[in-house]
């Protein structure tokens, strides 16, 4: 049995740039089974093949005890399906699936590209402004709303409530947030009252009328809230920003629109939203010569893995011809794999389609450099602002 190698320095909640990420994921993969003495301690994973065997085996990396590091500051449980495994996962994550069937996207996806180009013609009409604030944040976000039934009034809170809810209970951040007079969870108990009291035919009365406990519920709709559009709106922001530094890329999709789902997997394999998770040992294990206890925290480092270059050949490229098809673009981590795997995929890769169809018909210019915060949880890649402007066509 071998001692952990020589590994650099890693912590993921370090503020990095670009070229600094990935130059620390090169060299992390270097070292196969890498140990970090950064919040309690961790070994990391950044291979492509270790990550994907990893996420596929819940059994032995369990999600159940947590999968960010350290855990949010003020959380009282697990967020459901998320951080669950079988049984317990099963009948939130059929939930998930119900609320984000194909079905379902398809029949709003008119709706979805109504919202793309209201918003887009917006910041068409100002100087420049903020892709995050007028485009990547409100689609996704409305999107939601017409999927779980609320109002108009309700969808334009979330947003903010969000926002305020990731500030509140990230350890990451410049500090603890106060709490706000309504938060997320007030909004979302309010709305299951409602249709206790007043059942509608829509997503939520559904949901209230489940066998589930109500606290089961409420995370239900916090975690859709949350990861349903923060991870959206960080792979739209993503794509716009290399739209930006690749005018040809935006003339090439506008003659060949056809590559669009291409270019929207190629950045999400480049600039992955959901950088790691964390699982926990439920044994103790051996990788490649080093010993692993149960209850030791192992971190799948997706960001690292989709640049492996066994995997893909000169990876830090953004390239629309690395993949002969679709379904190999398709092929990457940035939603995990499992049991565990995003089931909002489909629903993302339609956002990012109708948005990116949608911004054919301008020319985006960068304004300037994207303003990047410390990555949400140590786990989320995130772009603040990122100022542009739209000319038409």
């Amino acid at each position: 049995m071998r001692e952990p190698g020589p590994c650099p320095h890693f912590d993921h909640h370090d503020r990095l740039g670009d070229a600094d990420r990935y130059r620390t994921y090169a060299e992390l993969r270097e070292c196969p089974v890498a140990r970090s003495d950064a919040s309690g301690g961790f070994w990391v994973l950044s291979r492509f093949d270790d990550v994907a065997a990893a996420a596929e085996d819940w059994r032995t990396y369990s999600s159940a005890e947590g999968v960010l590091l350290p855990a949010p500051a003020g959380r009282r449980g697990r967020q459901v399906a998320l951080e669950q495994d079988p049984p317990e996962h099963t009948p939130y994550r059929r939930l998930y699936a119900e609320l984000l069937s194909r079905d379902r996207v398809r029949s709003i996806e008119g709706e979805i590209r109504r919202v793309a180009a209201e918003r887009l013609a917006e910041l068409a009409g100002s100087e420049a402004g903020d892709y995050v604030e007028h485009v990547a944040a409100p689609v996704p976000i409305e999107t939601l709303g017409m999927l779980l039934g609320f109002d108009a009034d309700v969808t334009a809170q979330l947003r903010d409530l969000a926002v305020a809810e990731l500030a509140r209970v990230d350890r990451s951040g410049p500090g603890p947030a106060a709490r706000p007079e309504v938060t997320l969870m007030d909004l979302l108990r309010a709305q299951m009252a409602d249709r206790r009291d007043r059942p509608r035919d829509d997503f939520v009365t559904a949901l209230v009328n489940e066998d589930l406990p109500p606290l089961g519920v409420l995370s239900f709709l916090v975690g859709a809230v949350l990861a349903g559009h923060e991870t959206t709106l960080i792979a739209a922001t993503n794509l716009a920003y290399q739209l930006g530094l690749e005018p040809e890329l935006q003339e090439r999709l506008r003659a060949e629109p056809a590559l669009i789902p291409r270019a929207v997997n190629e950045s999400l394999r480049h600039r992955s939203p959901v950088q790691n998770f964390v699982r926990t040992l439920t044994t103790g294990i051996e990788r490649d010569g080093v010993a692993m206890a149960a209850g030791d925290k192992v971190m799948l480092l997706f960001g690292a893995a989709n640049r492996d270059p066994e995997r893909y050949p000169d990876p830090d490229r953004y390239d629309l011809d690395r993949f002969a098809t679709d379904r190999d673009a398709a092929r990457h981590l940035a939603y995990g794999a499992g049991v565990h795997r995003c089931v909002g995929a489909f629903l993302a890769e339609v956002e990012l389609r109708v948005i990116t169809e949608e911004l054919a018909a301008y020319d985006l210019v960068l304004q300037g450099e994207p303003t990047f915060s410390p990555t949400t949880f140590g786990a989320f890649l995130t772009i603040d602002e990122l100022p542009v402007s739209l000319s038409g066509r």
